[in-house]
């Protein structure tokens, strides 16, 4: 890659991971192409900047953004990030609408071929791997159990497989776990910062699951190491390479809110695919990039926990 400022594309640049993701690149100084929808009413995710570049457009006519690119944008993009995908949420894993994600994914990576971008990095999930139960390495056997996990694996095969058929550098990320400000308010550690803040009790399981989680500037940074490398070299895992009990974290947070408040653990009975062990083996990514996560979990916890009480949040403290 060149010393100039890279430029780039970001699909899914008004979710969590792609908010964040859109930031920091235009920290580097290049350009940054992002599509959205007319009717997207997340916009103000996205960063005033004089080098971001919003577009009008569909996931699932991807077709048409290349003629934007051609009326909008006379610079050339050397990164393009695909991130955007439909149904993220637990009650949606097993949606039908799962499947319809992976033709957009495709496209993205033809429009890529097309105007002569030669580096994508697609986006997946730690659910290509099913409920492996240990530390999880890029050659483990992948076994999803939801319609989520599955269309994620066929994207990473299908995109692997056409990038060396149109000579494309073909970059995938499987993320564990991320947290951090700005995360939606329905996954685990928000919804019990939420709870706790209000100073209500949270439904839990029995808590021993271990767990990944990795801050999202340390994910982000990790999306960004990977455009700048040497050499993309196929499917990468992302998570922080250490695990904590479930209710190991809670109780931190629980302690910091307010110690008095009673955690009453198993209130909830675990899944029947409940994985026990997730984490992930970062040797790959870290041997490539050389990136490393640099916040510990307490450090995280600490930072969205003054985020939340900072948005004038009910807290019942002094």
């Amino acid at each position: 890659m060149n010393k100039n400022p890279l430029n780039y594309i970001v699909t899914g640049a008004t979710g969590f991971i792609g908010s964040h993701l859109v930031k920091v690149l235009l920290e580097t100084g290049g350009k940054v192409v992002v599509f959205v929808r007319s009717d997207s009413i997340k916009l103000s995710v996205l960063p005033k900047h004089k080098n971001l570049i919003i577009l009008e457009g569909d996931f699932n006519n991807i077709e048409t953004w290349h003629e934007k690119l051609e009326k909008n944008i006379n610079f050339k993009i050397d990164v393009f990030y695909h991130l955007a995908w439909k149904g993220v949420f637990n009650s949606l894993r097993n949606d039908i609408q799962q499947i319809m994600n992976i033709k957009p994914t495709i496209d993205t990576l033809f429009l890529a071929e097309k105007i002569k971008c030669k580096r994508w990095i697609g986006v997946g999930s730690q659910a290509e791997y099913g409920p492996l139960n240990k530390k999880i390495s890029e050659v483990d056997p992948t076994n999803p159990t939801t319609l989520y996990g599955s269309a994620k694996l066929s994207s990473c095969m299908l995109t692997q497989m056409l990038g060396r058929q149109l000579s494309l550098e073909v970059g995938w990320v499987r993320i564990f776990s991320t947290y951090g400000p700005e995360d939606n308010s329905g996954w685990f550690l928000m919804h019990v910062i939420d709870q706790l803040l209000k100073g209500q009790r949270p439904k839990l399981t029995l808590g021993e699951q271990f767990w990944d989680y990795l801050y999202i500037t340390d994910a982000v940074n990790a999306l960004k190491a990977l455009g700048e490398c040497q050499e993309l070299n196929g499917i990468y895992n992302l998570g922080s390479g250490k695990v904590y009990k479930i209710r190991t974290i809670v109780e931190k947070i629980r302690d910091i809110i307010n110690p008095n408040i009673q955690l009453l653990f198993g209130e909830i009975p675990y899944r029947a695919d409940q994985v026990m062990h997730l984490e992930a083996n970062i040797d790959k990514i870290h041997k490539d990039t050389g990136w490393y996560p640099k916040f510990s979990l307490d450090e995280g916890i600490r930072i969205i926990l003054n985020y939340s009480m900072g948005k004038g949040v009910e807290t019942g403290l002094n």
